[in-house]
Order: structure tokens, then sequence, then C-alpha cells
């Protein structure tokens, strides 16, 4: 057990980026930790709890108490156990210290405990905290529907609290096990991409049947959904029930308040980290020696045959950031397939709502020059996402710790640092606009608009990106976090990430309330907006370019 807490306290060495502790700097980041929390963070736990409020509501009113709120326990931990189990796969095998660490006199199970402990605790923060929010909608909606605080116990306010804590472990033993199950058939195979394949097919298989739960109610709406967990028909949930079956137990012991099934519920919760640390045993450090071997044939380079070509300086920096991107797991879907996200979700939208009358009445007005106001909310959408997109793939705000522990190499390399410094621009800039194109090609196919306004439209989408990917490399390469084990740390553990896209979340939301007030106060034209809109966003793109390169480049000069 001792070397369990020691190993854990080693590794929340590297559970998030130090921050500057005095200086312009640390000031600048308690601003940045404020604006994230007041932007993401408090925004996040009042949505969801107004939509598990009104969800409760909804299916008190029909006579089921906590289906609601179980079903919303069950999609987040679907999103726990397939977004976690390349995670927990990295961490368990393919970690920096890998070699240091079976060297030591400790038990696998011991090592296995302690990389869980730490992967658990750093990966459900912000779980925490929207499951507080889930609870917290849970019984707002119990005192609104049954109006009186004794429409729950002690008992039910214990197990919000207990379950707070403990509903994203069950995913992750899922994730460790499979893990650990897949690195001993990887002894034989040897390819270790098998693995992220069967994350994508677990990501698939739960989306199919999240989809394939609505295949006779007439398309994917809430109400649809609230219909079929009230005729107990819905598949994806009965499935999650299965699975997650600490969760039923959970909701059980909330509505009957029951002791029975309280103790029954943590039980339940024990016995599969009990069984994954008995799998470990028996299986982790064969594991372990096998992610070792995997790879280490090289065959022999043989320099006639390699056809080097020289190339110019910044052609190699930028083909270096590419290759990187797309050769690194951890980067590639979080930096850079994510991007496909957007398309994919504008058309996935527009054609689950094929039948929703306001989707087809906001079409239907778009069309019409006479009422402007829904052109207007199709610019604000534009610079929403434009701002959000390029802060989310964290292209811009990763681009230094990408580096990790060589990132003074920048310094030291025969490269001008304007030329290093150009080719994360470009790399940024070409895995993150066509996304946006592509979003915006989507969006014309449906609303038909022509073809003046797509070139607004996409100019719109390009300053959006620049302003925040010039302030993702200003926060980088200001303070850097380079100390990492694996490189899902890198983007993890990245509070730069996390200040961006707040401050991007910021931006957008204060151009977006200033472009409409000025649309619903004044009485200027849908043409004089859509006008002053790219001066505002011209000028921010230049002026955060002509100050943001020399900020980058003396941030750049000063790293270690």
């Amino acid at each position: 057990m001792s070397n369990v807490k020691y190993l854990f306290g080693v590794y929340n060495k590297n559970f998030e980026m130090p921050l500057p502790k005095k200086g312009f700097k640390a000031t600048a980041y308690t601003a940045l930790a404020i604006i994230a929390v007041t932007c993401i963070v408090i925004p996040c736990c009042l949505i969801v709890g107004f939509i598990t409020d009104i969800m409760s509501t909804a299916m008190m009113m029909a006579g089921s108490k906590t289906a609601a709120l179980m079903s919303e326990i069950h999609i987040m931990s679907v999103f726990s156990l397939v977004f976690g189990l390349f995670v927990i796969f990295n961490v368990l095998f393919f970690s920096s210290d890998r070699e240091h660490l079976v060297t030591l006199p400790i038990t696998p199970t011991e090592l296995l405990a302690a990389k869980f402990r730490h992967t658990y605790i750093a990966e459900s923060i912000m779980e925490f905290l929207v499951l507080l929010a889930m609870f917290a909608g849970y019984f707002i909606a119990c005192v609104k529907n049954y109006e009186s605080l004794s429409s729950f116990g002690i008992i039910s306010v214990l197990m919000a609290v207990i379950a707070t804590f403990v509903t994203p472990l069950l995913p992750l033993v899922y994730c460790a096990i499979i893990s650990m199950l897949l690195m001993a058939l990887l002894r034989n195979v040897k390819n270790v991409k098998i693995f992220s394949h069967v994350s994508d097919f677990f990501l698939l298989l739960f989306i199919g049947l999240f989809l394939l739960s609505f295949r006779d109610s007439g398309g994917v709406t809430v109400t649809n959904y609230i219909d079929s967990l009230l005729a107990n028909n819905n598949l994806f949930f009965r499935i999650c029930n299965i699975l997650f079956f600490t969760v039923p137990i959970l909701g059980k012991a909330m509505e009957a308040e029951s002791i029975i099934y309280a103790i029954l519920y943590l039980l339940a919760n024990v016995i599969p980290v009990a069984v994954m640390l008995l799998i470990g045993k028996y299986l982790y450090q064969e594991g372990l020696y096998t992610a070792a071997s995997l790879g280490s044939k090289h065959k022999q380079a043989d320099a006639n045959k390699l056809n080097i070509k020289l190339t110019s300086p910044f052609s190699t920096c930028f083909k270096k950031e590419i290759k990187v991107l797309l050769r690194t797991k951890a980067y590639s879907n979080n930096c850079v397939y994510i991007n496909l996200l957007w398309p994919i979700g504008v058309v996935l939208f527009f054609v689950l709502s094929r039948k929703n009358e306001n989707v087809l009445r906001f079409i239907e007005l778009y069309n019409n020059p006479s009422y402007p106001r829904a052109a207007l909310i199709m610019m604000l959408a534009v610079i929403a996402i434009s701002f959000i997109a390029s802060a989310l793939n964290t292209l811009a705000s990763t681009a230094f710790s990408r580096e990790g522990a060589h990132v003074d190499l920048i310094k030291y390399i025969p490269v001008s640092y304007s030329t290093q410094l150009y080719a994360k621009v470009l790399t940024a800039v070409v895995f993150t606009y066509p996304g946006l194109l592509l979003s915006l090609i989507a969006a014309q196919y449906f609303l038909s608009f022509n073809a003046l306004a797509f070139l607004i439209y996409a100019l719109t989408a390009f300053l959006a990106m620049t302003i925040c990917i010039v302030t993702g490399l200003s926060m980088d390469s200001a303070a850097p976090f380079t100390v990492w084990s694996d490189e899902y740390s890198a983007l993890r553990g990245n509070l730069n990430s996390f200040f961006n896209m707040a401050v991007s979340m910021l931006v957008a939301f204060l151009l977006c309330a200033l472009i409409f007030l000025l649309f619903e106060l004044t009485t200027a034209s849908l043409t004089t907006v859509t006008i002053l809109v790219l001066i505002i966003l011209i000028v921010a793109s230049v002026l955060s370019v002509i100050f943001g390169r020399k900020i980058i480049i003396d941030n750049m000069k000063e790293l270690y």
C-alpha cells in the first residue's frame, strides 16, 4: 500500500503543467483561470443541471422518478469508456517511465493500482463537476414536482455525493481490463494499431445502438427519447443498464431510500476494481514486456535507397510538424481528426432534423429576404463555431508543448524563429480551415445560400481562426508544458488548451452579443452589420498577427 501511495505521488508530478508563480505571467494565468472557470466550467454545469431538471421533470410527471438521471449517467459512462480506452492503454503500457518503473522492487499489482488511481483522478475532474450538476438538477426537479424537500431523503443525498466521485470508476476499470486482455493478444499479433480500431469499434457500436433506439419513433428528438424511456423499449438504455450495472442499483437506492441498495452499490463498484487488480497480477507485467518488444525490430536503412533531397528550412519544419501529428495516435485523434466532427455534425444535424418544424421554419426564413434575422443568426453561428473549432483541436495551444523535453532545440537548430513559427501556424491552418470550409459547404447544401454569402462566411471563419491560432501560440509559447510521461498528458494536462478555449468562447460571445445588439437596437441593415463584422475581424486579426508574432518570438527566445 505504501508503494502505491508513493507511486501515486510521483505520477501527480505530471498531473498538470506548472504555472508561472510570479511576475506578469503569473498574473495573466490567474486571469485566464478565472476566465476559464467563468466561461467553460460554470456554464457547462448550469446547462447540464438545466437539462437534467427539464428531463427529470418530464419523467416524474409520467411516473418515473430517476430514469432521466440514469440515462444521462449512462451517456456519460459511454463517453468515459470510449474516450478513456486509448488513454488508459497508453498510460498503462506506453508511458515514458515504463522502463524505469519495471526495474523497481514493486509488484505489477502495485504499479497498476498507482497508474490507474492517477489516471482516474486526472481524467475525471470535469466529470465530477458535471455529475454534481446532474444530481443538483435532479433534486431541483424533485422539489418542483413533489413540492417538498421530503421528496428525497438523506440516503439520496448521500448516494448523490458518493456517485459523483464513483460513477466514472466502472468505465475506466473496463478500459484497464480490456487493455490488459488485448495486450495478451498483441503478444502474438505485434500490431498496436489493432487497439485503436477497438476504440473506434466501441464508438461506432454505441452510436449505432443510440440511433437504433429511435428506429420506430420517427426521428432523434428529446421527446422521442423520453417516450422510449417511459415505454422501457429504448435499446441503448437497456443495454447500458446491463453494461453499467451499478447505475440501476444507484437509481433503486435513491428511489427507495434503501440502505441495502446503497451498500450493494458500493460493493458493485469495489468488486470490478478487485477483478482488475487480480487480472493485472497475472497479465500486467507480461503486457509491459510485450509493449517493450512492439516495434523493436528495425530494418537496416540503405543510404543509397533513402532518396534524400535537400529542402528549404520552412518545408522541413512544416513536414516535421505534419508527420508528428499524423504518426502519433494521441495527436492525430485529438488534434487532426477532431476537425472532421464539424462537417459531419452539420450534416447529421440537418438530416436528423429534416422533420423538425423549427429547423424547417428557420430554413424557410433564411431564404426570405424580408426576414434578415435568420441570416444574422447564421453569421453568429459561423463566428461561434469558427472560434470554438479552432481552439478545440488544440493545434496551436499545444504547438510548443508537443516538443516535450526537446523544446530547447527551437533555440539551437539553424533555423530562424520566424521560420519555425510560420511552420506551426501553417500546420494549424491546414488542419483547421478545411474542416470549417466543409462545414460551410454542408450548410450551403441545406440552406441554399448564394456564392457571395459563402465567401463572406468563409472569410469570417478564416479571420476568427487566425485570431484563435495566434492566441493559442502566444499562450503555449509563454509557458509550455514540456515534462510529460506520454503524449496524452501533453494534451489533457495542458492548461494552455483549456485557457485558449475559454478566451475563444469569451471573445466569440462578446462579438456575437455586440453584433446582435447592434442589429436589434439600431436601424442598421444586415449588409451594414456584415460589413462592420468583417472590419472588426480584419482589424483584430491583423493586430493579433503583428503583436502576436513579436510576443511569440520573444517567448521562443526564452524557452529552456
